[in-house]
């Protein structure tokens, strides 16, 4: 019997090997460019990044990065360059507290354990399996009992991560300047920073950021989908992001769903996963209809509340979405979801509809005030504009007034062929 833990070292070792294969694949190009670059800015610009992204590995370098024992488990993420510079020790011989790095982290994990105890007793995930929920309770109660599901889900995510974070301090993965703008699964993201900040004398300030990997109250409390996400698994999210989504040329939205087609696959066979994933991009393209379309039209006042209720709604959909995560399989999935009646799928379709709706009252009234008013000029300072309509060859002359609630007032008029009355 293989042990059920063989599955998380062989999600690492998939992320780190195909990864590492795409660091050498961009170090070949970059060289490649710098050879043909005849512009002695951009050359220096990419010799820099050459200088902190190259790498050359020999296949015991690759067994012994894809094997090292910091993030086998439970990550995570990071670079064949950011496992280089740990073994290099630069950080650590510069005197890099990792003891205090690791205290200012850890002290969160006993809560979020406690919590996750807690709230397991009382709302196991096998009750959300059992015949008792469905003959026994209502339709109210199994739509809410999602939420503390998910919260318990959420709370073992959050211990484990926050402990191999921990890990990756002790050994001194990822210390960088905080100067160079580490980037989660990254590293340093600012070359020249990183650079000057080699001839400086005074001590360096280092942070850990490379393997930040949860951003737990960003997770929890930022309005939307997409900004939760960029919360969660960060290293993982950037291996995607720089992996699958920046290599495609398709669309935005095609994009989207090939990279959660790409981690559904990755973290295993189980319909749930897909199910879960692939649920996502539609969110997404709603979210992004409604930003568009209304919050960016609000005032601050209007914005925040429309922020509150978008983030129940966030936390509604990911808890639905984190049912078909953790019950995995597709006829449990659907039973469950069956059973509430399919609530948030048919939710992100009724909002699709009205905002194809708003968007296509909007498109009307532009076209209105476009073919009944031509093109039209308006000069702040002399309030004078000129207007060029369908029916009228030549142009006429408004004088407005001062904008009154975003609406311009004409106040007086004359057209310029009346000149000969």
């Amino acid at each position: 019997m293989v042990p059920a833990h063989t599955n998380a070292v062989q999600m690492m070792i998939t992320l780190k090997v195909i990864g590492v294969c795409f660091e050498v694949h961009d170090t070949w190009l970059k060289r490649g460019q710098v050879k043909k670059l005849e512009d002695k800015e951009k050359k220096a610009q990419l010799e820099l990044e050459l200088k902190y992204e190259e790498v050359d590995p020999s296949p015991m370098d690759i067994f012994h990065y894809a094997f090292c024992y910091v993030g086998v488990l439970t990550g995570p993420y990071y670079k064949y360059r950011v496992y280089c510079d740990m073994v290099q020790g630069d950080a650590v011989k510069n005197g890099v507290d990792c003891w205090k790095a690791m205290l200012n982290r850890i002290w969160v994990v006993p809560l979020y354990a406690l919590a996750f105890l807690v709230s397991d007793y009382f709302f196991p995930l096998s009750f959300a399996e059992s015949e008792t929920i469905f003959r026994d309770y209502g339709f109210l109660y199994r739509l809410w009992y999602m939420t503390p599901v998910f919260f318990n889900f959420r709370m073992r995510i959050y211990a484990g991560f926050v402990l191999s974070e921990c890990v990756c301090i002790m050994a001194g993965l990822g210390a960088y300047p905080s100067t160079s703008q580490p980037k989660p699964g990254r590293g340093p993201s600012d070359y020249q920073a990183l650079e000057e900040g080699g001839h400086k004398e005074e001590k360096t300030e280092y942070n850990f950021e490379t393997i930040h990997n949860i951003d737990e109250y960003g997770a929890d409390f930022t309005p939307t989908v997409r900004a939760g996400m960029r919360c969660w698994n960060m290293t993982v999210q950037f291996w995607l992001a720089s992996n699958v989504y920046k290599r495609l040329t398709f669309s935005r939205s095609l994009k989207e769903v090939l990279t959660m087609l790409a981690s559904a696959y990755w973290h295993g066979v189980h319909s749930g996963y897909y199910l879960s994933m692939l649920t996502v991009p539609f969110i997404l393209m709603v979210e992004d209809y409604y930003d568009k379309l209304v919050r960016r039209n609000m005032d601050e006042t209007s914005q925040k509340a429309y922020d509150w209720f978008s983030w129940f709604v966030k936390m509604q959909n990911f808890s639905y979405m984190g049912m078909a995560f953790l019950l995995l399989r597709v006829d449990t999935t659907l039973y469950y979801w069956h059973s509430i009646g399919y609530l948030y799928h048919g939710l992100i379709i009724i909002m699709h509809c009205i905002a194809q709706y708003i968007n296509l009252i909007f498109s009307k009234a532009a076209y209105k005030v476009k073919k009944g008013k031509g093109t039209a000029v308006i000069d702040d300072y002399t309030r004078i504009r000129v207007v060029k309509t369908r029916d009228a060859p030549a142009a006429s002359k408004e004088i407005v007034s001062a904008p009154v609630n975003g609406k311009q007032e004409t106040v007086a008029s004359s057209q310029e062929d009346d000149k000969n009355k």
